[in-house]
């Protein structure tokens, strides 16, 4: 045998060793399946590039990873998929109210996802606390969001707190003109009147609205106001919120204040120069500050000017009534605006303030006009009389009465307006009645506003 035969014969011997080799080192349970064998190709870094992308961070395994494959953003477009969906309203499974958007912007923006909307969006829920610190005053620019106060408690300190509600229709986030905006006061609570039914202490004021809205302070959880803007598209706008505290340790100060932006183009608008619009068919109305509580304090609140409204639906809604709410306190009263006189008597003591009064003459210092107001609970032999102002201790159109009844109007767009002036009876100023030409006072009253249950029909 030549010595090239013995090469190639030894060749094929370690090549056939070898496969065996091979073949013993498989997986029985997976010898059908190919063996992939570890190349450049199918690593997911290259074996040159293994001394400077370490692959033993356990915080970050992918940290280095480099795609064969072409890779695709997943940016959203705010062109044609917005980040908000704007004035879209939702309601989370806790009954929160926020606004439709991306769940990317909602987090970016503070919010909290709570349900979903339409098109994988997510309900998105706003809320700002601040710490009533003037140098870290919050700004708000979202539809539906909650103003929170830092604490609820009693508190005798001097301060106050407020938020900037920003409206510019360039503002990703609202996308469009806005011309009103509602405050809803799911909890609203700081210091009472004074007795003379003046906010000293503590005070709600807003700044920025082109309607008049009255400084108010006390309890007004459930009430609301609409604030008037310019539409934010031609001239944007800021509101100011300020609470301002007095000393008074007495006080337990808290609110949870839902803002809420209605745009221009919105069914939802409320009439010009309504303070507080209803739309529902029937439903309560009551002055800030009105509860139904025990004692004689006085609740009602001195310069307040304003119109309450309803939604008026040409050929649906002809007549509007309200019937004073009943009332379990002892002491509380459902319509106590002013106290009353019927007959001039030079004795106070002799003047009766639990009754009704109506008229320009009597009811001119604190009033509710109910526009040609009458009274369905006439005697059929009393003539149904008609009247716009009321005033006294009960809500009645005949004069003297001690008993409140029903007032209707069909004095459409349906519409209340309430006055108040600067102080109350108890003591002898602007308030005081005069008899005889002498000016005297009721005797001590305690105001306490109104609360009248409302129909539309």
């Amino acid at each position: 045998m030549s010595a090239i035969k013995v090469v190639v014969l030894g060749l094929l011997m370690v090549i056939s060793h070898l496969r065996a080799v091979l073949a013993n080192t498989c997986d029985p349970e997976t010898e059908d399946s190919p063996s992939v064998m570890a190349s450049p190709e199918n690593s997911m870094v290259a074996d040159d590039d293994s001394s400077r992308f370490p692959n033993t961070n356990p915080w970050l395994p992918y940290y280095y990873y480099r795609p064969t494959a072409p890779q695709f953003s997943t940016a959203v477009n705010t062109k044609t998929t917005p980040l908000f969906v704007p004035f879209t309203s939702c309601t989370s499974p806790n009954r929160e109210t926020g606004i439709c958007a991306n769940s990317i912007a909602c987090n970016r923006y503070g919010g909290r996802a709570s349900g979903s909307c339409t098109g994988g969006r997510v309900c998105c829920i706003n809320m700002v606390t601040n710490t009533c610190d003037d140098a870290n005053q919050k700004v708000i620019t979202i539809d539906n969001t909650y103003w929170l106060s830092p604490t609820m408690g009693t508190s005798s300190s001097t301060a106050s707190c407020g938020v900037t509600i920003k409206l510019d229709a360039k503002l990703p986030e609202q996308g469009k003109a806005v011309c009103q905006v509602r405050l809803n006061f799911n909890m609203f609570s700081i210091g009472q009147p004074d007795v003379e039914s003046v906010c000293s202490t503590d005070t709600f004021d807003v700044m920025g609205a082109s309607n008049k809205i009255p400084t108010i302070c006390g309890d007004n959880d459930g009430q609301h106001m609409y604030l008037n803007v310019p539409p934010s598209s031609t001239s944007p706008t800021d509101l100011q919120l300020a609470f301002n505290f007095g000393t008074n340790s007495n006080s337990i100060r808290g609110w949870n204040i839902l803002i809420s932006m209605i745009p221009c183009d919105s069914i939802n608008l409320a009439p010009p120069d309504c303070l507080q619009y209803f739309t529902a068919r029937s439903g309560t109305i009551k002055s800030f500050n009105w509860r139904d509580i025990a004692g004689t304090a006085t609740r009602q609140l001195a310069n307040q000017d304003y119109s309450i409204c309803f939604r008026t639906t040409p050929g649906a809604t002809k007549t509007l009534c309200v019937t004073p709410c009943t009332v379990i306190s002892t002491g509380a009263k459902a319509f106590s605006v002013s106290s009353a006189i019927t007959i001039p008597v030079p004795d106070p003591v002799a003047i009766s303030a639990d009754v009704s009064q109506l008229g320009s003459l009597n009811c001119n210092n604190d009033f509710l006009i109910i526009p040609e107001g009458f009274n369905i609970g006439n005697p059929v032999a009393v003539a149904n009389m008609a009247f716009d102002r009321f005033c006294g201790e009960r809500l009645n159109a005949l004069p003297g009465n001690g008993a409140s009844t029903t007032i209707c109007t069909t004095a459409t767009p349906f519409r209340l307006i309430y006055h108040t002036n600067g102080d109350e009876t108890t003591t002898d100023t602007k308030d005081a009645i005069p008899v005889d030409g002498v000016a005297v006072t009721i005797p001590t009253n305690g105001n306490r506003g109104f609360c009248l249950n409302f129909k539309n029909q």
